[in-house]
Formats: C-alpha cells, sequence, structure tokens
C-alpha cells in the first residue's frame, strides 16, 4: 500500500517537473546524447528518496540539485567506462526477440530509427547551439520564445538556426548525406 502512495507521489511530481528539469539538463549537458540518461538518473534517484519517506520542500529545486550531480558524476566517469555492451548471450537476445508481438512491424521501425540516426549524425556535427534547439524544440516542443529565453538568445537567431539547418537537412537528405 505504502508502494502505490509513493508511485502515485512520483507520477505526479514527474508530470509536474518533466520539462523544467528536461529543460536544465539539455542546457548543461555537453552532449544531446546523454540527456536521457541523465534524466532517468535523476528521476530514479528521486524515487529512491521518495521511498525512505523522505519530505521534500521545493521538490523543483531538489531536482536541479540531483541533476547537477548526476550530470558531474556523468562527465566524470564518462570517458573511463564508455559502453558495455547489454546482450552478452545469444539465450538473453532470443528470450528478447520472442517477447515482442506479432503485428509489430520491425522494418518499418528500423527504417524510421535509421532516418532518425542519420539525421541525429548530420546534427551531432553542428555546434551545440543547434543540437539544443532541435532537441528542445522537436524533443520537448518547446516554442521558439521558450527556447530562446532558456538559451540566452535572441527569437531570431533561433528561428535563423532551426530554419537554416532544416533546410539544409533536406538539401543533405535528397543527396543522401
Amino acid at each position: 500500500m505504502i508502494d502505490q502512495i509513493n508511485l502515485r507521489e512520483f507520477e505526479s511530481i514527474y508530470e509536474e517537473t518533466y520539462n523544467q528539469i528536461s529543460k536544465y539538463i539539455v542546457c548543461h549537458c555537453s552532449n544531446l546524447e546523454d540527456v536521457n540518461d541523465i534524466i532517468q538518473e535523476t528521476y530514479v534517484e528521486l524515487y529512491r528518496i521518495l521511498l525512505k519517506g523522505k519530505i521534500i520542500e521545493n521538490i523543483e529545486s531538489y531536482l536541479v540539485g540531483i541533476a547537477k550531480n548526476k550530470i558531474r558524476k556523468h562527465y566524470g566517469l564518462l570517458y573511463k567506462l564508455k559502453e558495455i555492451s547489454l546482450s552478452s548471450n545469444k539465450k538473453e537476445e532470443n528470450d528478447l526477440l520472442n517477447q515482442i508481438p506479432n503485428d509489430v512491424d520491425i522494418e518499418k521501425i528500423m527504417l524510421e530509427k535509421a532516418d532518425i540516426e542519420v539525421i541525429w549524425n548530420y546534427l551531432k556535427k553542428k555546434n551545440s547551439d543547434i543540437q539544443r534547439i532541435f532537441y528542445l524544440y522537436y524533443n520537448l516542443d518547446f516554442t521558439i520564445k521558450e527556447i530562446s529565453e532558456e538559451l540566452n538568445l535572441k527569437e531570431s537567431d533561433v528561428k535563423n538556426k532551426l530554419y537554416r539547418t532544416l533546410k539544409e537537412l533536406q538539401k543533405n537528405l535528397r543527396k543522401g548525406l
């Protein structure tokens, strides 16, 4: 019963704070590929704290503190331990494949993922402002005005960077990047 109360409380906090915390993490990460991991780590840490029964006065600033520590920790360990393969044996891999429902169009999903990967690889070659603008605009559904305020840029600069890069993407995608 107490776990259900904590879970409901956590879900409520998550919904109320997700955009602000995501925005903070996006604006403070040096590599946008790390954003989702750091967001997840931040909220897992919060959930652990809630399970212990700790009462938090200002949840948003508390979460920003957790996020700040996670970012600092992530970049301290990042280059020491790059990546470990998750599927180390074939049995685990086959078990995962058998769990996929039959009505899932894997080919379509893979093509969409490949397109997204091509676009993201192209964006990684751009400066960090452009990467942040795209992430905030397309992943977090921020308006151009909100992005300009968060990144301390003029709205016209945000628009120019967004639309100019979109034109480049369209042109280069037609050519096959």
